[in-house]
């Protein structure tokens, strides 16, 4: 760990990025699911739902395990909040209060390579 407990590390800051990002995947999870019961009666339907939903429950066990990180990390989240340009992310790490910010083009590129690796997993 780092000797300065006012800076933060690069795990650190994937742990704030995890723990930010994976909520709105499961959003994108969901709201896709949704949309694809109109095709119900579609041959593939069941299939692609079932692999969404394994999707779904990794992305579950990833938060928890992400949640773990940030106690013994001592990173408290303060506030998230999603706006037009991205997402502003305000924590606490050992005591200290930083700001962490992702333009929108960067939070679809890093939930690309999330769902990647969780697809990767799940083969």
């Amino acid at each position: 760990m780092n000797t300065n407990p006012r800076v933060e590390t690069e795990e650190d800051i994937q742990i704030i990025k995890e723990f930010t990002l994976l909520p709105i995947l499961l959003d994108m999870l969901a709201r896709d699911i949704d949309e694809l019961t109109m095709y119900r009666n579609k041959l593939v339907y069941n299939h692609v739902i079932s692999y969404l939903r394994d999707i779904e429950n990794s992305v579950y066990a990833e938060m928890q395990t992400v949640k773990r990180k940030l106690k013994a990390h001592d990173i408290k989240i303060i506030k998230t909040e999603m706006n037009g340009l991205g997402i502003d992310v305000e924590y606490k790490i050992r005591g200290y209060i930083h700001h962490f910010k992702m333009l929108r083009s960067l939070v679809k590129a890093e939930l690309m390579t999330m769902l990647a690796n969780l697809r990767r997993r799940l083969e």
